[in-house]
């Protein structure tokens, strides 16, 4: 059935949408959300080098009693104005002076602390390496920059140990560089974990050149996205200097498509290789989203139209179905009808289709069998034909019959039947695809004497009567004793 078969067709079509719907709209909510991380990793990376640029800027600031203390100014001038290279006479004092004035920065206390002179030595030292004096450390830019007048920040590496340095320069009488003192904070957990507070679900890093100094990885909340552990950030730093973005921006971010994340570095301000970097989890639909949805959510799906539009489908489903299934029973009972009134006394399946198509040729088959069985009892014989020269199946001799009944028929009435035949019978070919061109109707009436004599003398009857058929797909003429 054409419409059941749409029908079905439209469903499945239906339902394919649906499935290519569903899996695009998590494609792009994946796609969207990674769009997403992509911008906030940007803006996490902006916000803490913000956030440090900041913490420096304060830590100087905070330097600035220190570096102008008069004890200091004063032992400072004086390690400026000695005589001898070393600085072992003055070193013990300024470092006294730079271990009081540290305990009082309190929380910013530093575990490094030293004065340099202006030709870069140092001349007083407390915190690590306590008390050792003249090294000199004046080819630093740090200290090269304060020894200026400049202040400074920075990120040095000390015995493995990163530590963020700020420098402010010993002003003597207010114009008179004297030296300069450099205080340094180790990066310590506590401070590492206050940063990624700044951005909360990412993952943070402070490393150098081929370590990483400290990081934190926040715990994920219940459903919530994790991020990349520490080690998923610090594996691409053995490849960092290979990305163009890095070498001449000092900021790079790309996917990690092992760990499902996406990162971003930066280069921190004045230092040689080091930098931070920020990680954050993509997120996706779970397959189970379905189950997940809240009752808000379910609250918002429109209910009553997807209803009404799936029954108003249904409805037109059993419509069409029923249409296309009463119009072929309708012409089928129709066709029987016709057989039943004649003249006909076949049905013709060609005319219909479908499931009547079927009854159709049931019932001839069944009606041939009818009409050999009573051929049978009544001692005659039906033979089926598929060519011009076998069209004709003779009865056998019916017992009972008087010779001097069989009697022809009229020959105007006999030709009259023949002509009806011959045009029933290549209606039926050109019906059943077979070629007509070669049925001509000298050929078949010479056929049909033949078949008719033959029909006479075996079945001692007056005449014949032919009728045409439709057979396996092929168009044949039956005959039958008549009289």
């Amino acid at each position: 059935m054409l419409f059941s078969r749409f029908w079905m067709v439209l469903l499945v079509l239906v339902a394919g949408a649906s499935v290519a719907a569903m899996t695009m709209a998590r494609k792009t909510y994946d796609h969207d959300r990674a769009s997403d991380v992509a911008v906030m990793v940007d803006s996490d990376r902006r916000m803490v080098e913000e956030f440090l640029r900041r913490d420096a800027r304060t830590r100087l600031d905070d330097l600035g009693p220190l570096a102008s203390d008069t004890s200091l100014v004063s032992l400072m001038v004086t390690a400026t104005r000695r005589t001898s290279d070393t600085p072992a006479a003055i070193g013990p004092a300024i470092s006294t002076r730079l271990r009081e004035l540290n305990l009082g920065l309190g929380p910013l206390r530093g575990e490094v602390l030293f004065a340099v002179d202006p030709r870069g030595l140092i001349v007083g030292r407390v915190g690590l390496q306590e008390n050792e004096v003249g090294q000199f450390v004046g080819g630093l830019p740090l200290v090269e920059r304060a020894i200026a007048g400049n202040v400074r920040d920075d990120l040095w590496e000390i015995s493995g140990t990163a530590y963020r340095m700020a420098a402010r320069p010993v002003i003597s009488d207010g114009r008179y560089y004297v030296g300069a003192v450099v205080h340094g904070l180790a990066i310590q957990p506590r401070f590492v974990e206050t940063v990624a507070q700044l951005i909360p679900g990412a993952s943070v890093i402070f490393f150098g050149v081929g370590q990483t100094y400290g990081g934190f990885t926040p715990v994920p909340e219940r459903g919530g996205v994790a991020a990349p552990p520490i080690g998923s950030l610090a594996d691409p730093l053995r490849t960092l200097g290979q990305r163009s973005e890095w070498t001449t921006r000092g900021a790079v971010s790309f996917d990690l498509p092992e760990q499902g994340g996406r990162v971003a570095y930066a280069a921190l301000p004045g230092s040689v290789g080091a930098g931070i970097a920020v990680g954050r989890g993509l997120p996706s639909m779970p397959p189970d989203f379905l189950l997940r949805a809240s009752k808000d959510d379910v609250g918002r799906v429109p209910f009553a139209a997807i209803l009404s539009a799936v029954a108003g489908l249904i409805l037109a489903g059993f419509a069409l179905f029923y249409w296309e299934y009463d119009s072929k029973r309708k012409r089928l009972i129709a066709a029987m009808r016709e057989l039943q009134s004649g003249p006909a006394n076949r049905v013709d399946p060609l005319l219909l289709d479908g499931f009547a198509r079927d009854v159709a040729v049931a019932a001839n088959e069944g009606i041939d069998e009818v009409v050999k069985r009573e051929i049978g009892r009544s001692g005659g014989k039906l033979r089926s034909v598929n060519d011009l020269e076998s069209l004709l199946s003779n009865a056998g001799e019916v017992p009972g019959s008087a010779a001097d009944a069989r009697l022809p028929l009229n020959e105007a009435d006999e030709q009259r039947q023949w002509r009806e035949v011959f045009e029933q019978f290549v209606a039926r070919r050109r019906e059943c695809g077979e070629a007509v061109d070669d049925v001509t109707w000298d050929r078949f009436s010479s056929t049909l004497q033949k078949s008719r004599a033959e029909v006479v003398s075996r079945a001692r009857s007056r005449s014949a009567l032919f009728t045409v058929v439709v057979k396996d797909g092929r168009a044949a003429v039956k005959a039958a004793p008549l009289g």
